[in-house]
């Protein structure tokens, strides 16, 4: 009994040493002042008129806010044709979109959107970027034994003798997270390109839808990074972290830090059901 007591003793004494190590720390993380976060894809898909267009505006809230966004409203949003001054004016739908239901999009054209809010002038200027027909999508094995896994490409031509850029947008039924893939055809002009999606989750029956936009070389830029740094970890040797800007900017103060893109593309969808 008096071994056993002892243990016991011993236990309680443990435990309070380490109790009496605990220590609460609190982090300080610094808050900036909320920042106006521009959602500004302005996307055709072919075969519509593309008229409807929805732009999204929100501030940034504090890294322990329990609210991910606050919607901003009362805004005055347009976009403006370059070629010939058309403008077409975003309505406020009093949560945050603003809505326009006779934008005219024509490839290659450049526009500039224009937001008014709390006294300041914010301006983003963009090409609309075209993109050809998917012509096919190729279902493989990758992999081996326990590490196979289904993929799948999407084919398409590549115009000759311009430089093209694209994004892929893949949203399967098995992940509800949305999955980018950045593609350039620096090394393949002319060609077929294809844009690959995989995922060791999918199985027979899973469906994916996929949209592939033109995009121009100044958002590939970002969007590669942007994907780059969301992916997951690769070991020691991952590219650190650089601060990424969008195209938006206060035209009063051209420091002010304004978080999202303004970009216009074509877009062609489809969905795959995986075999």
């Amino acid at each position: 009994m008096k071994k056993i007591h002892k243990y016991i003793t011993l236990v309680f004494i443990l435990i309070g040493f380490l109790n009496s190590c605990t220590d609460t720390v609190d982090v300080d993380v610094p808050n900036g002042s909320a920042r106006l976060v521009v959602e500004a894809s302005i996307n055709w898909e072919k075969g519509t008129s593309g008229q409807t267009q929805i732009i999204k505006l929100s501030e940034s809230t504090a890294f322990f806010d329990n609210n991910p966004e606050v919607p901003v409203i009362g805004a005055s949003v347009i976009v403006i044709k370059n070629d010939d001054g058309m403008q077409f004016v975003f309505e406020d739908q009093n949560n945050g979109d603003y809505l326009t239901t006779d934008f005219v999009p024509e490839i290659d054209e450049s526009y500039t959107l224009e937001i008014l809010y709390n006294g300041e002038t914010y301006i983003a200027t963009e090409t609309l970027m075209s993109v050809t027909e998917i012509n096919g999508i190729e279902q493989t094995i990758e992999g081996d034994g326990d590490e196979e896994e289904i993929q799948i490409k999407v084919f398409f031509d590549d115009p000759a003798n311009t430089e093209n850029y694209y994004l892929g947008e893949f949203n399967s039924s098995v992940n509800p997270l949305l999955t980018l893939s950045a593609l350039s055809d620096q090394f393949t002009d002319g060609n077929e390109n294809f844009i690959e999606f995989d995922n060791e989750e999918l199985s027979p029956e899973a469906t994916v839808d996929i949209s592939i936009y033109g995009i121009s070389e100044a958002y590939y830029n970002y969007i590669d990074i942007l994907i780059e740094q969301s992916g997951e970890n690769d070991g020691p040797f991952q590219t650190t972290p650089v601060q990424l800007s969008g195209n938006c900017f206060n035209q009063n103060n051209p420091d002010e830090e304004v978080l999202g893109y303004f970009r216009l593309g074509e877009v062609v969808r489809a969905t795959y059901t995986i075999q």
